[in-house]
């Protein structure tokens, strides 16, 4: 499990490092935010999964029987700690193998989100209009990834993307 983990963990940065290198040229560092915007819950279980959880009840350390507390309480409370790391863990390698499945996709929505001449999906159009809207949409989406496609070749050949 530990193994999967630091694997899920490795592919996360990477993935991240993605962005985290682009972030300086035009229009990327809105990708960046994007991105920790989605990976918010993925920060939140890797410190489960490291630190543990926080919300650990505490022993009644005033118990008249309790001869050495502090021994007790870590001893009672390790199975517990390492139950819940495991699930931390667990969740984390899912949610980064989801995001890695995800990731094109989202990167396309964000980018549409961001390019000024991709109508606004969120706009109100009239009914009557709706149908023209969503195919000038489509279309202003498909040439942006067109353009996009091309860019990405061209720093392909120039050796700005690592994909290992």
């Amino acid at each position: 499990m530990e193994e999967a983990f630091y694997d899920a963990v490795v592919k996360y940065k990477k993935i991240r490092a993605r962005f985290d290198q682009r972030q300086q040229l035009k229009n990327e560092y809105e990708l960046l935010i994007k991105f920790d915007e989605h990976t918010y819950d993925l920060f939140g279980l890797y410190q489960q999964a490291v630190v543990g959880d926080i919300n650990v009840p505490k022993m009644d350390y005033r118990d008249p029987n309790e001869l050495s507390y502090m021994w007790s309480w870590i001893k009672g409370n390790r199975k517990w700690h390492a139950w819940n790391k495991c699930r931390a863990m667990f969740l984390y390698i899912e949610k980064v193998n989801k995001l890695t499945e995800e990731l094109d996709e989202l990167i396309d929505e964000w980018k549409d989100e961001l390019d000024p001449r991709v109508p606004n999906k969120d706009a109100w159009v009239p009914e009557e209009e709706m149908e023209q809207f969503q195919k000038f949409m489509e279309q202003a989406k498909l040439e942006r990834r067109a353009r996009d496609a091309s860019k990405r070749q061209k720093e392909i050949e120039n050796g700005m993307w690592d994909d290992n």
